[in-house]
């Protein structure tokens, strides 16, 4: 790995006429199994990622998203996918002669399977199949490139995510496998237009860290978009403030759409407690249906094990109050390499469907 993360500097920094260019590269695997139910569910995950960056020597460093591959359970295939089309077929009819339209001679119009596609000129009533189309991959790719200076950083890119005000501590979990199944909860926070073409800035003074976000266009990935045209658009802003011995998050979040408005405002604070940390967090929402979030959590080590235990009770007008608990142990067993634990149980959830889950996992670093 180190000879290969070489070899690729070399090549980089020719091309750019440069040793200044970094490319880094990552890649992990997950072999995870899951209790729910009746049911016991096993999966095996990984990701595969480079980014790239350049110090422009006035100050400035240029730093480009780059590739990322990723499997998950979070998507079914995330490598590659095959898409299909249904096609019509004629594998049950019979041969039969019918005139060729080139040369005037009768002549037996038949495919590999012994029938004929043809009949006077007609399509043969036939059975249908589906088949394969083409590949596509799904990955992402040079999505993003940011410019950070003394000042800050500035982002650009069309997949840029600004849900600053989602402060909620209460979910520890850290597997998408682990509450896969789950009930689905009866009430529960929506940042539907979080995500899309857009600008970052971060920046600190004081000791107070400042981020500011605003989406042209909230409607979804594409590196392409019109700005002189109508869009639906989301702003948002955090900034971190130390108070006392308490570090302090507060988040505001606002999307507009053609059919309603999203107005979100949270806050989450943190403290040493004993051999650990507290967290809390508060978060309400104004929407079509008004909702609101309490949430805590406290991390913790055993030894070389870390430990956290979480809560958060959500509450959306006339629907019942959702609670979920959710718990996680992790324990190193050597370099890059680790086995955990998760636990989750959900109040609250749609009727007759699961609310618990249980998750053993292996997590490998290359």
């Amino acid at each position: 790995m180190k000879k290969l993360i070489a070899i690729v500097s070399v090549l980089a920094a020719g091309f750019v006429g440069t040793a200044k260019a970094d490319i880094t590269m990552s890649a992990g695997s997950n072999l995870e199994m899951q209790s729910i139910g009746s049911a016991t569910n096993l999966s095996i995950g990984g990701s595969l990622g480079f980014a790239f960056s350049q110090d422009l020597g006035n100050g400035v460093t240029v730093t480009m998203s780059g590739l990322s591959f990723g499997n998950d359970v979070a998507v079914v295939d995330n490598i590659a996918t095959t898409s299909t089309s249904s096609v019509t077929t004629n594998a049950s009819q019979t041969a039969f002669t019918d005139s060729d339209p080139l040369s005037g001679n009768a002549a037996a119009l038949v495919n590999a399977q012994g029938d004929t596609p043809y009949n006077g000129g007609g399509i043969v009533t036939s059975t249908a199949a589906t088949l394969a189309t083409g590949t596509a991959v799904d990955a992402d790719a040079f999505e993003q490139i940011s410019f950070a200076t003394a000042n800050g950083t500035l982002t650009y890119g069309s997949d840029i995510e600004i849900a600053y005000a989602d402060l909620g501590v209460g979910d520890v979990l850290s597997s998408d496998l682990t509450d896969t199944g789950l009930g689905t909860a009866t009430s529960a926070l929506s940042f539907a237009k979080k995500t899309g073409n857009g600008i970052q800035y971060a920046t600190s003074f004081g000791g107070t860290a400042l981020t500011i976000g605003y989406l042209m266009d909230n409607g979804g990935g594409a590196d392409k978009f019109d700005t002189s045209a109508t869009a639906d658009n989301t702003m948002a802003i955090k900034t971190a403030i130390p108070v006392g011995p308490l570090s302090a998050t507060v988040g505001y979040y606002s999307d507009n759409t053609a059919s309603a408005n999203n107005t979100t405002v949270g806050v989450s604070t943190s403290m040493a407690a004993g051999n650990g940390t507290l967290s809390v967090a508060y978060v309400s929402q104004d929407a079509t249906t008004d909702v609101t979030q309490m949430s805590a959590k406290y991390a913790t080590t055993f030894g070389g094990a870390s430990v956290a235990i979480g809560y958060s009770s959500t509450d959306a007008d006339g629907a019942d109050v959702t609670s979920d608990v959710t718990a996680t142990l992790s324990q190193s067993v050597g370099t890059g390499a680790s086995v955990f634990a998760e636990f989750v149980s959900r109040s609250g959830a749609t009727a007759g469907t699961d609310t618990s889950a249980v998750l053993l996992g292996s997590s490998f670093a290359f």
